[in-house]
C-alpha cells in the first residue's frame, strides 16, 4: 500500500511540475510574439531629455528614418558605436537618432560631448528614469538597437554593437 500511495505522489508531482513548466513556456512565447507585434510600429514612449522635458514619440520627427540605441556610457561596445557614428555624421543626415540611457543625466551629458554628439540636430540623448525602456523595447543587452523606417515600421532589431557599415546596410535594404 504505501508503494502505491508513493507512486501516486511521485506521479502526481512529475505532472504537476510539467504542466507548471508548459504553461510558463506558453506564457513566455505568447509575451514575446505580443513584444515583437509591438515593435513592428515605433511603440508609445516617454522619456526625458536631458533638459529634463518629457520627450514622446510625436516629438519625433514625422518621415524620417529613426534609430533608437540603448546604452551605457561605461559599455566598450556602446563607445565604440558612438564614435563610428561621431565619424560618419554626414552619412546620418537625413536619419534621426535616439539614444537612450538610465544612467543619470550627467553621465549621459558627458558621453554626448565625448563622442561630439550633442550638438546634432538629429541626435537625441534621453534619460529614461523609470527604467521602462527595456521592458517596452524588449531590449535585454546594452547595445541594442531598434532601426525604423520613415514609416516607422521596424528594419531591424540587433542586439550587441552594429558599426556605420551595419546600420547604412540596414537602411540602404530597405528605401
Amino acid at each position: 500500500m504505501k508503494k502505491k500511495t508513493f507512486l501516486v505522489i511521485v506521479v502526481s508531482a512529475v505532472f504537476g511540475l510539467l504542466s507548471y513548466l508548459g504553461y510558463n513556456v506558453i506564457s513566455k512565447t505568447k509575451e514575446k510574439n505580443q513584444i515583437a507585434k509591438q515593435l513592428k510600429i515605433i511603440p508609445e514612449f516617454e522619456f526625458l531629455t536631458l533638459e529634463q522635458k518629457p520627450f514622446i514619440k510625436a516629438d519625433l520627427k514625422p518621415n524620417t528614418k529613426t534609430i533608437f540605441i540603448y546604452f551605457n556610457s561605461e559599455c566598450d561596445f556602446c563607445q565604440h558605436e558612438a564614435q563610428s557614428i561621431s565619424d560618419n555624421l554626414d552619412s546620418f543626415k537625413n536619419v534621426q537618432f535616439i539614444f537612450v540611457s538610465t544612467e543619470p543625466i550627467e553621465i549621459i551629458k558627458q558621453f554626448s560631448k565625448q563622442y561630439n554628439l550633442n550638438n546634432q540636430q538629429n541626435i537625441n540623448f534621453l534619460y529614461d528614469s523609470l527604467n521602462t525602456f527595456s521592458s517596452r523595447f524588449d531590449a535585454n543587452s546594452i547595445p541594442y538597437l531598434l532601426i525604423y523606417n520613415k514609416n516607422q515600421k521596424l528594419i531591424k532589431k540587433h542586439k550587441g554593437q552594429l558599426n556605420t557599415n551595419g546600420i547604412l546596410r540596414a537602411l540602404q535594404q530597405n528605401d
